[in-house]
């Protein structure tokens, strides 16, 4: 196969258009993508029915430990249905979050040999993670889509609030897998730090409990969290509730400036890629 694309000719080319050649090379991204999925299941039975089964069943199992034996509730009145519908909404983006971050942090030392070829697009590499988590999203979501109809007998047209939320959040995985991504390549250590933080940051996302509920600081610091104008959004789509416009346009505008920030970052250390790793 032979690229086109220079390499020293796009690093001098202005950043909009540096960006936009990601695009050009979408059909790349697509099969390495589909590459990497099939490579992680390799030799399993079900192969990749397991980007689908494995976020259904950590999701299933997160919501029957708060829901049945925590008896977690929404309201005091709700039905244990509606918090387990609440607890998968969230749960869903959260997954696919970590998963992009704890994949950035890993791809381009498992592609080092890519790295060398200083005319192959490095760009596209750190977004590979991201199909992977957006396939067990979908899964997700139409497991989630199903429950909603038991509840609710009907769908609602408040899951059109899905369109603009996806949206921003894959404006957001792809800053994220960008920034991560020259992060990991740089500091190697920066995987198991990662770990932590997600493990800490699980608590400090509103998955399992409402902001309204919490005291007034601790509700502050909770709202400081990029991610839960995310989940307020899927859960306002598949609950029917009000969706709060300010702090999605607040995250959608998060999401931009990391997408830039990331990408300027991955940017400055690609050159520096093939000496490092």
């Amino acid at each position: 196969m032979t690229w086109r694309y220079v390499d020293g000719l796009d690093r001098d080319a202005p950043m909009w258009r540096r960006m936009a050649g990601v695009w050009v090379h979408r059909a790349l991204l697509h099969r390495m993508a589909l590459r990497d999925v099939r490579l992680r299941y390799v030799g399993a039975s079900l192969g990749l029915w397991w980007a689908a089964i494995t976020p259904l069943l950590f999701v299933g199992a997160y919501t029957l430990l708060f829901t049945f034996l925590f008896r977690a509730r929404l309201n005091p009145g709700a039905s244990p249905a509606e918090y387990a519908l609440y607890v998968v909404t969230g749960l869903l983006p959260w997954v696919a979050f970590t998963e992009v971050a704890t994949r950035a942090t890993q791809t381009m030392a498992e592609h080092r040999n890519l790295v060398k070829f200083a005319m192959f697009p490095l760009q596209v590499l750190p977004l590979t993670g991201m199909y992977a988590a957006m396939l067990s999203q979908v899964a997700g979501l139409i497991g989630a889509l199903a429950f909603s109809l038991i509840i609710h007998g009907e769908v609602s047209w408040s899951l059109l609030w899905l369109v603009p939320a996806t949206f921003a959040q894959l404006v957001f995985l792809a800053g994220t897998a960008w920034f991560l991504g020259a992060v990991g390549a740089v500091i190697r250590d920066v995987r198991e730090v990662l770990q932590i933080v997600l493990t800490a940051g699980m608590f400090f996302t509103p998955i399992f409990y409402r902001t309204d509920d919490l005291p007034l600081l601790v509700a502050r610091v909770v709202g400081l969290n990029p991610l839960t104008p995310l989940l307020g959004a899927y859960r306002a789509a598949f609950l029917g509730t009000a969706p709060d416009l300010v702090g999605l346009a607040i995250f959608a505008g998060f999401s931009l400036v990391l997408l830039v920030g990331g990408f300027i970052t991955f940017e400055r250390v690609r050159s520096e890629l093939s000496d490092i790793l």
